[in-house]
């Protein structure tokens, strides 16, 4: 066991929520809870007041998304580790957390154990995502990328809109926005605009 416990900052902007995550995890002898936030902003204020070993960062919070104060936060502290815990669990949200810098990420739905088994890793200097995740990452990266402006068309999809009025909006032809969605629906195996969008939502790439 280390001389001084591994120092946890909790942010969360249920309480009962993290209610739950101070009691599994201030039982153990080697972790030490220093300090509870409701929202990004007081995050970010509470990081770089308390200076914790661990972050356990709620992946979504009513001021600023955790993906992004997780990014604010390691613009000031680079040496910051943090583990988002979100109710997402898709691979382009474990991905858009890693990529923003996040030294691990765990879904709200996993057991004590996995929670301790995380918060040890990263304290330790190591990553930590459950094999679940994991495997939805690796599928993720053998899949087609949309592009930026491919992602605009779909979110228009989604909203409604005919190609019509989305050249509109993007001030751009009718058939350049068609030839962006035949790329969206080849890149997402969809047969058609309607399961182009249930598949982007079941990826995470829409919400």
């Amino acid at each position: 066991m280390p001389e001084k416990p591994i120092r946890i900052l909790v942010v969360d902007d249920h309480f009962m929520v993290r209610l739950g995550l101070v009691s599994a995890i201030a039982a153990e002898p080697d972790i030490e809870i220093v300090g509870e936030a409701s929202n990004g902003a007081e995050a970010a204020a509470m990081f770089s007041e308390l200076l914790p070993d661990v972050t356990l960062m709620d992946g979504i919070l009513p001021d600023i998304h955790g993906v992004e104060v997780t990014r604010r936060i390691l613009e000031l502290h680079p040496e910051a580790r943090i583990i988002v815990v979100s109710i997402n669990d898709t691979a382009e949200d474990v991905h858009r957390a890693l990529e923003a810098g996040a030294w691990g990420y765990i879904p709200k739905s996993c057991e004590k154990d996995a929670i301790v088994r995380a918060v040890r890793a990263v304290a330790d200097g190591g990553r930590f995502v459950p094999p679940e995740l994991s495997r939805k990452l690796a599928e993720r990266n053998l899949q087609p990328l949309l592009s930026s402006r491919e992602s605009e068309v779909l979110r228009l999809i989604a909203k409604g809109l005919a190609n019509k009025q989305i050249a509109a909006d993007l001030a751009v032809g009718e058939a350049t926005v068609k030839t962006h969605v035949r790329h969206i629906l080849e890149k997402l195996g969809a047969p058609d605009r309607t399961r182009a969008v249930t598949l982007a939502m079941e990826r995470g790439l829409l919400r």
